[in-house]
């Protein structure tokens, strides 16, 4: 099933890469939006958060390659994003991180970004997480579980609060256009 999962994800990957511009593609090898949507989330929160980008270039630095999905189907209720332990091989662990598109403004989505890249940096610091229990027994260290097997940490917390606030920092225009909920 998992092996399934990660050929379908490269698929998607692929395809995705193929249908968008080679000009429009962000330049990071470690973070792999799956769908139009999704690079348009990296460019966007590059280009309206330097801690984005400072995590981005952090994650280029590791062993992890998360694949970044904006859509969560089915999901109505519970977290609007979250990160999965995919698989591994010898030198890269594979991850990835969904963000409900439908469910959260431009804003959060940005702020959401960057939680869930500070997570990916967390188990990038662990080399011993190899699988979803080395996962959870990570997330049982450095944070709590908020529901059966929904976990926290406090620095991922901390970093989507300063995005935020970095965001509402920013000119009129830009929270106006990031108050509206597009999909």
């Amino acid at each position: 099933m998992r092996k399934a999962l990660i050929v379908g994800l490269l698929t998607l990957s692929v395809a995705s890469s193929a249908a968008a511009d080679q000009d429009t593609l962000p330049p990071w090898t470690h973070l792999r939006p799956l769908s139009p949507s999704a690079i348009d989330l990296v460019w966007e929160s590059m280009s309206r958060s330097s801690i984005v980008e400072d995590l981005l270039r952090q994650l280029e630095e590791t062993g992890v390659v998360v694949y970044l999905t904006d859509s969560m189907p089915g999901a109505v209720a519970g977290p609007v994003s979250h990160l999965v332990y995919l698989s591994n091989d010898e030198t890269t662990r594979y991850l990835l991180v969904r963000i409900d598109r439908w469910r959260s403004t431009p804003f959060e989505r940005i702020a959401l970004l960057a939680h869930e890249l500070q997570h990916a940096l967390e188990v990038a610091a662990a080399p011993e997480v190899r699988d979803a229990q080395g996962l959870a027994k990570l997330y049982r260290r450095i944070g709590w579980e908020n529901q059966k097997d929904k976990f926290e940490t406090e620095a991922a917390q901390m970093v989507g609060a300063q995005v935020r606030k970095q965001l509402t920092k920013g000119p009129d225009r830009r929270r106006a256009a990031l108050s509206v909920a597009t999909p």
